[in-house]
């Protein structure tokens, strides 16, 4: 019988802005590493936002949460989901409605 409790699987969510550069995507996928690793979490795939993308991370970060057993999302700050309060506010409640925690790892 194992008798090891299995760790939160989580995903991470990034944005870049078009001035971002490789080293700040590196940086921030340090730090949501470190967080999990913290958390005890298992760090799945990181979505990653870019102006160029062709099908919108985001939309594909959502079709994954419903088709997995994910219950964590590690962001560096809530401006990764857009610059406006309510719409941040909106997002979240939408995550949670799906079960998802959405955690704040940047300063």
């Amino acid at each position: 019988m194992n008798t090891t409790p299995s760790h939160p699987l989580a995903y991470g969510y990034l944005r870049m802005p078009t001035a971002a550069d490789r080293r700040e995507l590196m940086l921030w996928y340090r730090q949501l590493s470190a967080y999990a690793r913290g958390q005890e979490f298992i760090l799945g795939q990181v979505f990653v936002e870019t102006p160029t993308s062709p099908e919108p991370a985001f939309n594909r970060l959502v079709a994954q949460l419903k088709q997995s057993n994910a219950s964590e999302l590690l962001v560096p700050t809530l401006d990764h989901f857009t610059r406006f309060p309510s719409l941040q506010d909106g997002i979240v409640l939408m995550l949670g409605e799906l079960g998802v925690r959405v955690w704040l790892v940047g300063d």
